[in-house]
Order: structure tokens, then sequence, then C-alpha cells
């Protein structure tokens, strides 16, 4: 069970055997003793993984840096824009308001110009 990876060892393992025959605990050990060593070798492959991430993410750093307080920036700019949005269509429902009383007023005045003239003939 002794073995060797990428430079980490693990713990070697070596029987030995039990005064008056075998305890019945044993073979759980070895097999934690094996899930153990899995373990540790999983852990290993994470750890260089993450700093291989993290080296290769170092020179980023500065390129993120610039391009996140550029994207507050458009951010800042998105946000007047939408805030100008929200009063055009606030205006444009007033003025939209305003056009259907218009239109209803003139309607009203011509209905009321052909009632003259309907009369009046």
């Amino acid at each position: 069970m002794a073995s060797k990876f990428n430079g980490s060892t693990s713990i070697p393992i070596i029987p030995v055997p039990p005064p008056y025959g075998e305890m019945p605990f044993v073979s759980k050990v070895e097999e934690v003793f094996l899930k153990t060593e899995v373990f540790c070798l999983r852990f290993d492959h994470l750890m260089k993984d993450i700093l291989r991430v993290s080296f290769d993410y170092e020179p980023l750093k500065v390129p993120f840096d610039l391009i996140c307080s550029t994207l507050e920036v458009v951010n800042a700019q998105l946000t007047k824009i939408d805030d100008t949005i929200q009063r055009i269509v606030r205006d444009f429902a007033a003025v939209e308001d305003g056009l259907e009383e218009l239109h209803s007023s003139v309607n009203r005045y011509l209905f009321g110009l052909c009632s003259l003239a309907i009369v009046l003939h």
C-alpha cells in the first residue's frame, strides 16, 4: 500500500500479526487507511491545481482590476441612462394622456359642430 506520487509519500502500512488470531477491526482499519491515502492523494492534486490557477491568475490581476474599475464606471453610466429612459417613459405617458384628452376634446367639438349644422339645416 505504500506508494509515491509526485514527490509526496504515504505512510507505509506494515502488517502486524495479531497475538491471538485476527482482530475483527483490522480489516476496517485497513479500509480507513486506504481511504485516507486516496483522500490525501486527491487533496494533493487539488492543492496543485489551486496553486497552478493562482500562478496563472497573478499576471492577470492588474488587467482584471482595470476591467473591474472600468465596469464600475460603465455600470454608473448605464444606471444614469436607465434613469433617463424611465423619465422619458413617464414623459411619454404624460404626452400620450394629453393626446388622448386632445383627441376626445376635438371629437366633442366636431360632434357639437355637426349637431349644430344638422339643427341649422
